[in-house]
């Protein structure tokens, strides 16, 4: 028999139906497909990231429908969420209204909110039916002020979460609580087998919080991996993979001891009349048709497009170039994409650019440009037979191949038999070598902008404009005003070592 169980979900990003939106037909996936047994020993937890992300989270903002994520909480009885760095994407206003009809308390101990219009409290010390004194202490990762755009901020200040959980803990602990459990909107730094650094920056530092602070369980996020049953430093590690495919059961049992496992959604949940009439309604939005392709767009191997390159980013670009006026522009492809029928919906799109960014432009120079290829170039990595893959870096901790960019406006090329930072080959525009001194501007989603992805030549550069309009928007305006759109095949990007191809 279990002294406490944990229910925990994180980084479900709207997404509440049994679909992935791909097309009609349900999957296992949905934070409708989970019915959560609650008793006065049992604790349903989200870590955050869950208002921002989805079709339905776009088509609800776009419409005016209210989001329907708060309510499903509720139904589902969750008593503790904290903030992800998703959930500021569009502002104070936006968040307090999902946190004011929320029935479950928020923590996050590092969001100070000068202007006091979010209900946020740093920690909780939660009493069981069987008296166990659980203290639970929520944090977000720091990396939001990089990542937001500063209005979405305004009266909030995001703090160094370490020292923030500290001085919560130690609040928790003179509150007499028996057990101590860490909501982190953030990953693991290294790998917890044996003990490799993953990452060296601190955009995620759960191994960190485990060595310096006593807790006893740190429910984890942001990194979208399935982890469990995983420890560091004596401290549970849990961690769901993303958009509510599966849950993290935690259970407590009587000799101490933590024992965690994957429960999957399942598909077909029973919908009430509203959400049956909002996901007909959505479905719908998502079948609209937009304009015509000449070819369909597939997307290839991964590694395939980053050689020989891609038509779905080539179009990303070129629309990215139509909204902006920019001479040059980059666009990286998601993890996970649908592609593009030749007749093209909405659906296509939403499936394709998964991210809500929006676009700047930046002033750079040759020299900015070279390096940011440069570093676009160390997604390969080449064994010693000459063979090509993908470098460990771009994989671990977790698949992110979104921080590879193909460019378009420039013609280029890498020659992977060179070294890590003398692999571009050619870099011409308009038939000229590009020189370090040359000045143009360049167009990028806002992550980039933030020199996210190991892309630290951009944030000192100048800023010519944004386009605050989401790039899936500008994809559908785009479509809408050309009706027909010639699609070219992608010119090669990476030449093999050893001249082999």
């Amino acid at each position: 028999m279990s002294r406490m169980t944990i229910w925990f979900t994180s980084d479900t990003h709207g997404y509440l139906f049994d679909t992935d939106y791909a097309s009609r037909e349900p999957i296992d996936m949905g934070l409708l497909g989970f019915d959560f047994p609650k008793d006065e020993n049992t604790l349903i937890i989200d870590g955050g990231d869950t208002i921002e992300g989805s079709p339905l989270t776009t088509y609800c903002r776009q419409s005016g429908e209210a989001l329907p994520v708060a309510g499903a909480l509720n139904d589902r009885g969750y008593d503790y969420v904290t903030l992800g760095n998703h959930d500021f994407n569009h502002g104070p206003a936006f968040l307090a209204a999902y946190l004011r009809a929320l029935r479950a308390r928020c923590l996050c101990a590092n969001v100070e909110d000068r202007e006091g219009r979010l209900p946020v409290a740093p920690w909780a010390v939660h009493t069981l039916g069987n008296g166990l004194r659980v203290g639970l202490v929520g944090i977000v990762t720091d990396w939001v002020n990089l990542w937001e755009a500063p209005e979405h901020l305004e009266g909030l200040r995001v703090t160094d979460p370490l020292p923030a959980a500290t001085r919560a803990v130690e609040e928790v602990r003179r509150a007499g609580a028996d057990v101590l459990v860490g909501l982190y909107h953030g990953g693991v730094e290294r790998d917890t087998q044996t003990g490799r650094l993953l990452s060296p920056t601190d955009e995620n530092i759960a191994c960190r919080l485990c060595e310096a602070l006593p807790f006893d369980l740190l429910l984890t996020g942001h990194q979208h991996i399935a982890m469990v049953e995983k420890s560091w430093h004596g401290t549970h590690l849990v961690q769901p993979p993303c958009n509510a495919t599966h849950a993290v059961k935690v259970t407590l049992d009587e000799d101490g001891a933590f024992h965690s496992e994957l429960v999957p959604a399942r598909r077909g949940p029973r919908l009430t009349a509203e959400q049956a009439a909002l996901r007909a309604r959505l479905e719908a939005w998502l079948d609209t048709p937009i304009g015509v392709l000449s070819r369909p767009l597939r997307p290839a191997d991964k590694l395939d497009m980053a050689m020989n390159g891609s038509a779905i980013a080539d179009f990303f670009n070129a629309v990215q170039l139509w909204a902006s006026g920019a001479d040059v522009s980059c666009a990286a492809l998601p993890n996970e994409l649908r592609g593009f029928e030749r007749g093209v919906t909405v659906r296509d799109v939403m499936a394709s650019y998964v991210y809500s960014n929006t676009l700047v432009v930046l002033e750079v120079t040759g020299a900015v440009l070279r390096a940011a290829l440069e570093q676009c170039a160390r997604y390969f990595d080449v064994g010693a037979d000459g063979s090509v893959r993908v470098a460990r870096t771009f994989l671990e901790p977790k698949e992110a191949h979104f921080n590879y960019d193909f460019f378009s406006g420039v013609d280029y090329a890498f020659d992977l038999s060179q070294p890590e930072g003398r692999r571009v080959a050619r870099l011409e525009r308009n038939g000229t070598p590009v020189r370090n001194g040359d000045v143009m501007t360049l167009v990028m989603c806002n992550y980039r902008a933030t020199g996210a992805g190991d892309f630290g030549m951009y944030p000192g550069c100048p800023r010519v404009r944004e386009i605050q309009t989401e790039v899936t928007q500008l994809i559908i305006d785009y479509i809408a005003e050309k009706r027909r759109i010639d699609i070219p095949e992608p010119r090669r990007i990476a030449l093999p070592p050893r001249g082999e191809g």
